[in-house]
């Protein structure tokens, strides 16, 4: 029994990316050498890891029980890799990261000015992304570390992460708005005005539930969101944090709606590419973010 880790490779990308075809593209071969490399890894254990019988092969029972264990012998080589590269010195050269726009700037910011003084021959490369863009990222290998705020996309694609810190969203308008006039705002006074909704370039938007006009408008970016609110074009759910200056101000101002005492709560999440171990750099910095956001939330 002499299976190779690139049989185990393309049988486990070939679950997880639910086609031979699909497998051959995330791990850049040919379609033949992956359905070769897992033909093989059925002769080498004596198994039949899929049903071939309808239109994309299906995991058998079997299949089930052996997938588990190839994930974490994928896993123990990358231990066994980064433990050598820690023994021969070698370091790490550059760190990437990709972070949600509407993560608080800031603590990002403080975060990349410590790294900066600890890890001073590591390059680091920051990526602005929109709503869903990170899990794309890591996905893709684009990143090795990402912040994003809590959506089902990056545990549907089995990211590995770790919780950071909490946001509360409120339903904001300009102060301007005729919205803002009114003491108790309903559900039907919502609907009449136009909503300003997050959504990526990719179609990735924030929850249905939160939608609650028929009149909306996307934007990618919170920023201008928070802008075109400030403008009176619309009315939208708006991070706590990010809009503090300009409620500080009065330009900008949560509205009363009725039955809702608490604004929508949302989570931070580190995110990197699962069975990945975080190399020395990565581990440094997602332990920095874990305290910095911790002192935000006090």
């Amino acid at each position: 029994m002499q299976f190779s880790i690139d049989q185990l490779e393309a049988f486990v990308a070939a679950v997880e990316h639910g086609s031979f075809s699909a497998a051959a593209r995330y791990l850049g071969k040919a379609q033949s050498r992956i359905s070769t490399a897992v033909a093989n890894l059925e002769i080498d254990l004596g198994v039949s890891l899929f049903d071939r019988s309808g239109k994309y092969p299906a995991l058998t029972e079997e299949g089930e029980r052996i997938l588990s264990a190839a994930r974490t012998a994928l896993y123990q080589c990358r231990v066994v890799s980064n433990v050598a590269e820690q023994i021969i010195a070698k370091p790490q050269m550059k760190i990437r990261l990709a972070v949600e726009e509407v993560v608080p700037v800031e603590l990002i910011a403080k975060v990349l000015a410590a790294f900066a003084q600890e890890f001073p021959y590591v390059q680091a490369e920051v990526l602005w992304a929109a709503i869903g863009e990170v899990t794309e990222f890591i996905q893709k290998g684009r990143v090795d570390l990402g912040v994003a705020v809590s959506t089902s996309s990056f545990m549907d694609a089995e990211c590995s992460w770790e919780q950071l810190g909490r946001e509360v969203f409120w339903p904001m308008a300009g102060s301007r708005h005729p919205l803002a006039e009114l003491s108790v705002v309903t559900g039907d006074d919502l609907w009449k005005y136009t909503q300003l909704v997050t959504a990526s370039r990719g179609g990735v938007r924030e929850p249905a539930a939160g939608v609650m006009s028929d009149k909306i408008w996307f934007c990618d970016d919170s920023r201008m969101l928070g802008e075109l609110v400030r403008q009176g074009v619309g009315w939208a759910w708006l991070a706590e944090s990010q809009t503090k200056r300009v409620r500080d101000r009065g330009e900008i101002v949560p509205l009363p709606v009725t039955l809702l005492s608490e604004g929508q709560s949302s989570s931070y999440y580190l995110l990197w590419q699962k069975d990945f171990p975080l190399r020395p750099a990565e581990k440094w910095f997602a332990e920095q973010l874990q305290r910095v956001f911790a002192e935000a939330r006090e």
